[in-house]
This record gives structure tokens, C-alpha cells and sequence, in this order.
């Protein structure tokens, strides 16, 4: 069966469904007219197009966020090198008041380690004493 033995089969079928005008408008043209369709090069040409713009708004979008971060990252650069800075002058600070205590703990210690070093020797001296005493007096 050819397509037209089709078509004249589905008009007849129609007519009988529809009246004759009803599958006249069906059969001969598409709803809108014939210039309401769309061919696959028309569509091809359409979404071409679209691509190119979609491929040329990424890449618009890509410097865009490259130089974004590459703004962030200088900040950051600048805000770690200035944390670094305040951080090491704060150590250094806290070094040298640290410094000056554990120096005067020294100087602290060092004289009483001396006068309890004189004490137990004062005290050992005494008691050699004391022992001698009482040797000659047994």
C-alpha cells in the first residue's frame, strides 16, 4: 500500500468522522498554515546560534570569576602577610615581657639558692659542732 493509498484511506475516514471541510482543513495543511513549520535546517540554524551565545556568556562568565578570585586571593595575601606582621610583633612583645620576668625570677632564685645554701651550711657547721661536744663529753 503507497502512502497516497494511505491518505485517501484516512481522508474517507475522516470525512465520515468529521464532514468533508473538517478533513479537508486536517489532510491539506497544517494548523497555522504551511508557514508555521519549522525544518530541521531552520532548527539546526536556531540552535547554533544559541550555542554561540551560551559558549560566548560562559566564557564571559569564566574571566569574569577568574578575576573575582584572583582578587580575593591578592586580598588574602595582603590580609595573611598583615596578620603575620601583627602577629609577630606581638610574640616579640610578649618575649620580651616574659624576658624580663624570668630574669628577675632568676636573679630571685640564684639569691635564694645562695642564702639557703649558707643556712644548710651554717647548720651542718653547728651540728659538727654539736657532735664534737658530745664526743668529748662521752
Amino acid at each position: 500500500m503507497t502512502t497516497e493509498d494511505v491518505q485517501v484511506r484516512l481522508r474517507s475516514k475522516l470525512e465520515r468522522a468529521f464532514g468533508a471541510e473538517e478533513a479537508s482543513i486536517l489532510m491539506d495543511r497544517p494548523p497555522g498554515g504551511w508557514s508555521d513549520l519549522v525544518t530541521n535546517d531552520v532548527l539546526a540554524a536556531r540552535l547554533d546560534a544559541l550555542k554561540s551565545e551560551l559558549v560566548a556568556e560562559i566564557r564571559t562568565l569564566r574571566a569574569d570569576l577568574v578575576a573575582q578570585i584572583s582578587g580575593v586571593r591578592s586580598d588574602l595575601g595582603v590580609e595573611i602577610a598583615s596578620v603575620r606582621s601583627d602577629l609577630g610583633v606581638e610574640i616579640a612583645s610578649v618575649r620580651s615581657d616574659h624576658g624580663v620576668e624570668i630574669a628577675g625570677l632568676r636573679t630571685e632564685l640564684h639569691r635564694e639558692l645562695r642564702a639557703q645554701t649558707w643556712r644548710l651550711a651554717g647548720l651542718i657547721f653547728v651540728s659538727f659542732g654539736i657532735f664534737a661536744t658530745l664526743v668529748r663529753v662521752l
